[in-house]
């Protein structure tokens, strides 16, 4: 009987705490669908869609959304290639090799996993300049990978190591080469670590607004959370009902992605939490 009571506490906590944080995105969802004085007088109440889908026509014009995605995929799909492969290759070298510098380089990804972007701004930007990559695509997504691959390598190496090394010992009796056997055996196994590690670290650099603001300062280049951030006018003047249209092109990509890749996440933190 106690058990039964404490299971329905849990389950009556994880429901209360589902519909808390539910509360910002019902805000958003209503709110799109409002006029500016509608949101500004009754912004918890239900839409009577009398403005229609006249906000999102209206923000995806001002904020030209579809080279908005261009941009931001493009430096996704770029940062990710570079972190996803070449992370996992060094995460490999590191969790194989047992030898002191390794070890020594794998507490050195770690202990940069907790140092803050904001403090090497400015060496930042003077090698990005020094090498003309500042306000560049190719730039940024570069900077991306050397923030996010610590991350990437900690999480790669704690699954490599959950691994069985007799397909790799069987592999290297029959005359495999180490990149072979890591590409045609150990890699197709990383598949589901690398598609969480694919969409937490997408869903990073599509809500990212600071190294855009810092480092990408030319109208060519624009993100969705650059042009996101051009409708908060000054002193406050800003259309909430084209703010709030924003905000749902803003995430309606990312919640498309997940849904197609849930299967891939869930089973991915399944893994690595029997692995661990």
């Amino acid at each position: 009987m106690m058990r039964r009571w404490r299971k329905r506490l849990f389950e009556g906590s994880i429901l209360l705490l589902a519909l808390v944080y539910s509360i910002p995105l019902y805000l958003i969802v209503v709110n799109s669908l409002k006029t500016n004085p509608q949101i500004q007088q009754r912004p918890l109440a239900l839409p009577d869609f009398s403005a229609g889908f006249d906000n999102f026509v209206r923000a995806s014009q001002a904020m030209e959304i579809f080279k908005a995605y261009v941009v931001t995929f493009s430096i996704a799909a770029l940062s990710l290639i570079y972190i996803i492969f070449f992370a996992s290759m060094a995460a490999y070298a590191i969790a194989r090799i047992n030898h002191w510098f390794f070890r020594s380089i794998y507490w050195f990804y770690v202990s940069l996993i907790l140092m803050p972007v904001q403090a090497a701004f400015i060496p930042l930007i003077f090698v990005l300049k020094k090498f003309h990559l500042y306000n560049n695509l190719f730039g940024i997504s570069m900077v991306y990978v050397g923030v996010m691959s610590s991350f990437a390598i900690f999480m790669f190496v704690g699954f490599i190591r959950g691994i069985s090394l007799e397909l790799e010992e069987a592999a290297k009796i029959e005359g495999c080469s180490t990149l072979r056997l890591f590409l045609q055996i150990v890699f197709p196994l990383l598949k589901p670590i690398s598609a969480t590690l694919f969409i937490f670290q997408f869903v990073h650099i599509w809500d990212d607004l600071l190294l855009p603001l810092v480092l990408l300062t030319s109208n060519k280049y624009p993100t969705v959370t650059l042009s996101l951030y051009k409708f908060f006018g000054d002193l406050g003047q800003t259309d909430l009902s084209l703010l709030f249209g924003g905000f749902i092109l803003v995430l309606a990509p990312v919640i498309v992605l997940f849904l197609f890749l849930q299967r891939y996440f869930i089973s991915g933190l399944q893994a690595g939490a029997l692995k661990g």
